[in-house]
């Protein structure tokens, strides 16, 4: 971890959060404008809150949408609880390229090669 005070984990909302890579200010305001715009959701619509499949959508559209004009440089791992859900959990992994796949774990930057490797 290059620095001890940068917080690379994002909590969207009270059943999900988000984990980004990049460089600092990509990271920075990428994390910042996702969880304002989904707690700008929840208030426009009467406190309805957004499933992980669909906060995951939001912020891979997100991506795709800055790729086309100046990308975010950084990659997500979404996670979050849902009642309503079977198993109830889900992960999603995105990439900057704004890839979004669901998986059942997942592990980003240069440990991941590691890492991966023994799950």
């Amino acid at each position: 971890m290059y620095q001890q005070n940068l917080d690379k984990i994002a909590e969207l909302s009270s059943h999900s959060a988000m984990g980004v890579s990049g460089p600092n200010c990509d990271l920075v305001n990428f994390s910042e404008y996702i969880s304002k715009n989904l707690a700008l959701y929840e208030l426009s619509n009467d406190g309805m809150k957004l499933s992980t499949h669909a906060q995951a959508n939001f912020c891979r559209g997100e991506l795709a949408k800055a790729l086309r004009k100046g990308p975010f440089q950084v990659n997500v791992i979404l996670g979050g609880y849902d009642e309503n859900v079977p198993n109830g959990g889900s992960l999603y992994i995105m990439d900057y390229l704004g890839s979004c796949h669901k998986v059942n774990y997942g592990a980003q930057g240069y440990a991941s090669n590691f890492t991966l490797s023994i799950m």
